[in-house]
């Protein structure tokens, strides 16, 4: 077989077609041609130029072809021609110009010197084409080895072993030929896992964490069980990416919300955080809320630990915040429609301060700030007139709360009449006794809605009492008769039925009153338990009274029947049954009872408008 230098020397076209390898940890980059073209540099140009000698040969098909000759015998053939016939062209120069022996000598000594040291370069360069053989078969030996150790591939000992009986290129290019098929098996698993790496390394980046380092090696384990290790930490990851992502987008959300109710500009901000919350939201195809980037910048907060725990605590703040302009909002509006009622701001100026002020910001603090201001300096300028009128109120309440002297006299501040010492500690003092009385008022009101029923079925009571005596009323005929009966018979069943019961409940809640307020109840200003006991005993005397009548009529008409059959003309005059006094007085207790209750209801439901003005003349009265 033919030597790598040989086939250097008179080749130009290298071994087989070129193969280029990766470069990959130290991988080798030519191929046994390049490698020899690298090193290939004539240096025979100054001479004639020397072509291989061929020899014809008779090949076993007996076609005759040209056979390359052994180095040392086409040096030896060449050398002997091109000295040969450079020392003939060199005689007749040298004849021509005159050189002297020892001139000729000089110039052969020197070409020989030339001709010896372009032959050592020529060795050296073949000996460093196979040093680099060498080299390259070496690189190629480890990364077999190491391809085989990543990708758990049991690799042939003999192509890991010196081989002397193969030639440098036939081993390389065996190398090679095996290599080729593994470099493809580890450049797709390591394209996976370096694709992976990048996604984990991203997403501990958007997250805020170390990476293992675990996760940086894509080279010495290429198996499918590292390549599914990688994949199953990626599905991790995007699990918990799409979590944090959608925590922080709604944190964002709730934030960027209670910002717009507090009134504050995010991009305006003096808080970074606030711009960061800005900015950190966009559209996405189908309309709905995406993060603007995953890492943090300047107008976006990314989806890191510190980032959520900055919205939390940003979300808690806002949340706080707005709370507490909330209740503060709400005491100054409720001062503000206090002070509204009393000094009797037009409805048209209440109306548009309302509509002027919207939403949380501090621009509507400020407006109801401002009004209250107005408005207090407003209290003050008519506190006289104020106080005035609360008098009358409170004069109208113990009206209709049946307020004894002593309740009335515990109000020291009525008394007060020095207009000097007049403030809004009296005019307070003023309201909340109005609000003791109308409190006080709300839980009579019950009471009085009984008693009013009560008395509304006593007065029906008297009623039917008096169209049971008018028998003209059964001379009635067809639809009208039939509901005169009816209405009696209605009036019948609520006295009898209705009466009791209202009656026994009413003393329950009047006990009840008792025991809560330690006081008895007072109705029109008569203790109502009184009431009811006399109403009774006025009802019972009435009916004794009515039994007695009934009584001397019946035995008038039997002494008018015997005296129709004694044939007398004249009535006897007899001893009349009369109705006490008493009974007269109880049917003019019961209708004045009844007037009062009528009496009391009409002034409960009187406007205020048309209430006294004069609290002291009230108080006379």
């Amino acid at each position: 077989m033919t030597s790598p230098a040989s086939r250097n020397c008179f080749s130009s076209g290298g071994i087989g077609s070129p193969m280029r390898l990766d470069d990959y940890s130290g991988r080798i980059t030519s191929t046994p041609s390049t490698i020899k073209n690298k090193v290939n540099r004539s240096h025979l140009s100054a001479f004639t130029p020397v072509q291989p000698v061929l020899t014809p040969k008779e090949t076993p098909q007996g076609s005759r072809s040209h056979v390359l000759l052994s180095p040392s015998r086409t040096l030896t053939e060449s050398l002997n021609a091109l000295a040969s016939s450079t020392a003939q062209q060199l005689e007749e120069i040298w004849d021509l110009v005159g050189y002297t022996p020892q001139e000729r000598a000089s110039q052969l000594s020197e070409l020989l010197l030339k001709f010896r040291d372009q032959c050592e370069q020529t060795i050296a360069e073949e000996e460093g084409v196979v040093e680099t053989f060498r080299h390259t078969i070496s690189d190629a030996k480890t990364e077999l080895r190491n391809l085989g150790t990543s990708l758990k591939i049991a690799v042939d000992p003999k192509l890991l072993r010196d081989n002397p009986t193969s030639t440098l290129t036939d081993e390389l290019t065996t190398l090679e030929a095996t290599l080729e098929d593994l470099r493809v098996e580890a450049a797709a698993a390591r394209n996976d896992l370096v694709e992976c790496k990048d996604y984990i390394l991203e997403s501990h980046r958007a997250l805020g964490r170390e990476c293992d380092q675990k996760w940086n090696d894509t080279e010495t384990d290429l198996t499918a069980e590292r390549r599914m290790a990688f994949h199953t930490k990626v599905d991790e990851l995007k699990e918990e990416i799409s979590t944090r992502t959608s925590a922080v987008v709604q944190l964002v959300r709730d934030c960027q919300h209670l910002m717009n109710d507090l009134g504050i500009d995010g991009q305006q901000s003096s808080s970074e955080l606030d711009r960061k919350i800005a900015g950190s939201l966009v559209r996405s195809k189908d309309s709905s809320f995406i993060i603007a980037s995953k890492l943090e910048s300047e107008t976006c907060t990314g989806i890191q630990g510190k980032a959520l725990d900055a919205l939390t605590n940003r979300a808690s703040e806002l949340s706080a915040e707005k709370g507490r302009r909330k209740k503060l909002l709400q005491n100054m509006g409720a001062e503000i429609a206090v002070l509204w009622e009393q000094l009797r701001v037009p409805e048209d100026e209440q109306k548009a301060f309302t509509v002027s002020v919207k939403g949380l910001g501090m621009d509507t603090i400020q407006k109801g700030e401002a009004e209250l201001l107005r408005l207090k300096n407003m209290k003050s300028r008519m506190l006289g007139e104020l106080i005035s009128e609360a008098r009358e109120t409170i004069v109208e309440l113990w009206v209709e709360t049946n307020a004894t002297d002593a309740i009335k006299a515990d109000f020291k501040a009525f008394d007060i009449e020095d207009e000097d010492l007049y403030n809004d500690e009296l005019l307070d003092e003023h309201e909340d006794y109005i609000s003791v009385l109308q409190s006080r008022l709300e839980k009579m009101k019950p009471l009085i809605r009984l008693i009013e029923r009560r008395e509304d079925i006593l007065r029906q009571r008297m009623e039917y009492e008096e169209l049971q005596k008018d028998s003209d009323r059964l001379k009635q005929r067809g639809a009208a008769m039939a509901k005169q009966l009816m209405e009696e018979e209605k009036m019948a069943r609520r006295i009898k039925k209705e009466l009791p019961k209202l009656t026994s409940l009413l003393q329950e809640k009047l006990e009840e009153w008792k025991q809560d307020h330690g006081e008895d109840f007072q109705y029109n200003g008569d203790l109502y338990n009184d009431v009811m006991v006399r109403q009774e005993d006025e009802w019972m005397e009435y009916k004794a009274t009515e039994m007695q009548l009934k009584l001397q009529k019946k035995q008038q008409e039997q002494v008018l029947e015997e005296n129709k059959l004694l044939g007398k003309t004249g009535v006897s005059k007899t001893k009349s049954l009369q109705s006490k006094p008493l009974g007269n007085a109880n049917r003019l207790n019961n209708a004045r009872s009844s007037s009062r209750a009528r009496s009391h209801r009409g002034d409960l439901e009187k406007p205020t408008q048309n209430r006294v003005r004069n609290p002291r003349s009230r108080l006379t009265s």
